[in-house]
């Protein structure tokens, strides 16, 4: 009964406090301004999905007027001992935290819902569809800002019980606001950019590590197990320390060795649910996990040794929650020691031959398997587990076609990263190896369960089976629509699709004819699936297939009109000839004459390619030539010089011989 007093005194105080009432009442003010921003600005990025991130920032606001407030509350109930003045006055004491506690909760429970449901009518505002993004957006905000928000308490509970009213209390006020905000990862940076998912310093961090992404394409916001367990580890570390802080106003020996024992079950209670925080962790999110992963590709040695004189017949794959096992038939097996490129990060269980397991050794995404017979069968056993280039999280994950999730017959790693010069800088990038995917064509079955969103192989049945290049899975958070024969798969926060996919099909459709004006293509025509993604997925074009990612700048109607769309284009159907820099400066000038085409009066011819700047001067100097004789040609006497371009280029076509082509060109008109 007295703490159920407690609760309701605590509650009349709290709707009194101008300063809490204030503090949250500008939360809401202060994220109707973001919004306003947001909508107002005329660059708008239109990415729906990461607008929840704004609340890092404001849960870092006013995160300290609560603590101030709970910080004065407390120490003026503790600076007067009344507590004291009772036989049970101990028991009084952690009554009030409790209620107090359990007050506060209740009031940033109210303001979750309030702000879910302000996030959610801004979702349906701008056309966001309904499904389980509104449901995940709940979880996010549960664990980014009621989590964060209900240990503001704690922090102020066990400053006042430290400190009291002293000075000194205040600089422990800023430093733990400092130090336990959400933005944590942002004030510390390049610490936070060192600290993988896994890693134990992740636990200092009750934010993300990376704030500005708060969603990816398919795969959701993040929230998993990892971040729920992390904020139960926080907040049984600071009730303990409250626990361990109050034990001075014990006024019997019962009364402190019951808080001694209590206090001894908490470190087992904190390494349980911080080692389940560890073991949950997504690796989608996190910037050093990239880093390092990549870091991987850039030592691993480019030219290995692989036995390819096989062929591969078909493949029977098996998805089964992570556990993946892969039948390969093979054909024209003229190798006791065939090479397969395998995903390195997938642990590899074993491989069997007609039912026999056999040894396997492993140099990078490439698997030499050592037969002792030849067989027609191999069967791969192994983990799908969750990376940073192929994130799998919260049973969604998306397997693109060109990444090495199954084993593939190649002689060279899923991913290539390479170093150029910018600006005298020394920089690095990367790509997959497999972005122009090999014609060859195998028969695919696939047995997966749970629900698939988009598959290019056709389902028949309860599997998907047909023949392909290679096989896109995805199993995660997205909306589908059929438009003008196209099969469209769009990410959970991309409003009004219906309306915006013919403007988007018919450019795509347009460009891609300009194109074959100019140059070869690695497929004849525009597939009839498609799959748009805002952020994190790469681009490639198949056969059956385009994957097109749109990056995180504008909306998909929007990005039609942008120079980045037409080089994208080129980049997905054009495959590279001869040298690196020849073949970008084709792609930066043929870029410009499809921009002509459009009509688009706004076009920079002085850019050069990102390689120009890591070339010798001699070379920067013929580039700049052939940009002037470029320019004023006319847009057939572009076509014509693009053609042509392409058509020889190799390794010994030289700068001076475009020159001359070029000029041949405005010499005699160049139309035909």
């Amino acid at each position: 009964m007295r703490w159920k007093w407690l609760f309701v005194f605590y509650w009349k105080r709290l709707l009194k406090s101008k300063l809490y009432i204030g503090a949250s009442f500008s939360f809401f003010l202060l994220l109707a301004v973001r919004f306003t921003l947001f909508f107002t600005d005329p660059y708008n990025m239109e990415s729906y999905g990461d607008i929840p991130h704004e609340v890092f920032m404001l849960v870092q606001i006013v995160s300290l007027f609560y603590i101030v407030w709970f910080y004065l509350l407390y120490s003026n109930e503790l600076r007067y001992g009344v507590s004291s003045w009772f036989a049970d006055g101990y028991r009084i004491l952690l009554e009030k935290m409790s209620a107090l506690l359990a007050v506060h909760a209740l009031c940033q429970g109210i303001m979750l819902m309030m702000s879910c449901g302000v996030f959610s009518l801004v979702y349906l505002f701008v056309g966001v569809e309904p499904s389980d993004l509104y449901w995940s957006l709940l979880r996010f905000l549960a664990v980014y800002q009621f989590g964060p928000l209900v240990l503001t308490v704690l922090y102020g509970v066990i400053i006042a019980l430290l400190l009291e009213t002293k000075k000194a209390s205040f600089f422990a006020m800023l430093l733990v606001w400092i130090l336990t905000g959400p933005m944590t990862t942002e004030l510390f940076i390049d610490l936070s950019k060192t600290v993988h998912a896994r890693d134990w310093a992740s636990l200092l961090f009750i934010g993300k590590h990376a704030i500005q992404r708060a969603y990816d394409s398919y795969i959701g916001f993040e929230v998993d197990r990892g971040g729920e367990w992390k904020w139960a580890a926080w907040f049984l570390s600071l009730v303990g320390l409250a626990l361990l802080s109050s034990i001075r106003f014990t006024q019997t020996r019962k009364e402190r060795n019951a808080v001694l024992k209590a206090f001894l079950v908490f470190p087992f209670l904190i390494v349980l649910t911080a080692y389940h925080s560890l073991q949950t962790n997504t690796k989608a999110f996190t910037r050093a996990d990239q880093t390092t992963e990549l870091e991987e590709y850039r030592r691993m040695p480019q030219t290995i040794k692989a036995d390819l004189r096989y062929r591969i017949q078909s493949y029977d794959i098996s998805l089964h929650g992570s556990r993946a096992v892969v039948r390969v038939a093979l054909s024209q097996l003229e190798t006791n020691r065939p090479t397969f490129q395998l995903y390195h990060l997938y642990p590899l269980h074993s491989i069997e031959a007609d039912h026999q397991p056999v040894k396997f050794t492993r140099n990078g995404d490439l698997v030499t398997v050592w037969l002792p017979k030849r067989t027609s069968t191999l069967t791969f056993s192994y983990e799908i587990v969750d990376t940073a280039l192929i994130p799998y999280t919260n049973g969604r994950i998306v397997l693109l076609a060109d990444r090495a999730w199954y084993p593939k017959r190649r002689a060279s790693h899923m991913y290539q990263a390479y170093e150029y010069q910018v600006a005298g800088t020394r920089a690095w990038d990367g790509a997959f190896t497999d972005q122009f995917v090999p014609n060859e064509t195998y028969t695919f079955t696939l047995n997966v369960d749970g629900d698939v969103l988009f598959c290019n192989v056709p389902k028949r049945g309860t599997v998907y089976r047909g023949k392909a290049q290679a096989v896109t899975l995805i199993k995660g958070q997205g909306h589908q629509l059929v438009d003008q024969g196209y099969e469209i798969t769009y990410p959970a926060d991309w409003p009004h699709m219906a309306e915006r996919a013919p403007t988007v099909i018919h450019q795509m459709e347009k460009t891609f004819r300009h194109v074959q004006q100019i140059a070869s293509t690695a497929v004849s025509s525009l597939p009839n699936k498609i799959v748009f993604s805002s952020f994190g997925l790469s681009s490639f074009l198949a056969n059956d297939h385009l994957v097109y990612n749109t990056n995180d700048l504008y909306g998909i109607d929007q990005y039609i009109m942008e120079q980045n769309f037409y080089e994208k284009i080129l980049r997905l159907s054009v495959p590279p000839k001869g040298s690196r820099i020849m073949y970008n400066e084709w792609i930066s000038l043929a870029t410009r004459w499809l921009m002509q085409k459009q009509g688009l009066s706004v076009i920079d011819w002085s850019s050069k390619s990102e390689w120009f700047e890591s070339q010798p001067s001699s070379v920067k100097k013929q580039i700049e030539a052939i940009y002037q004789a470029f320019q004023p040609l006319d847009v057939d006497q572009k076509q014509q010089c693009l053609r042509t371009w392409y058509a020889n280029m190799d390794d010994g076509w030289t700068w001076d011989r475009i020159f001359e082509m070029m000029q041949e060109v405005n010499g005699v008109g160049g139309r035909h």
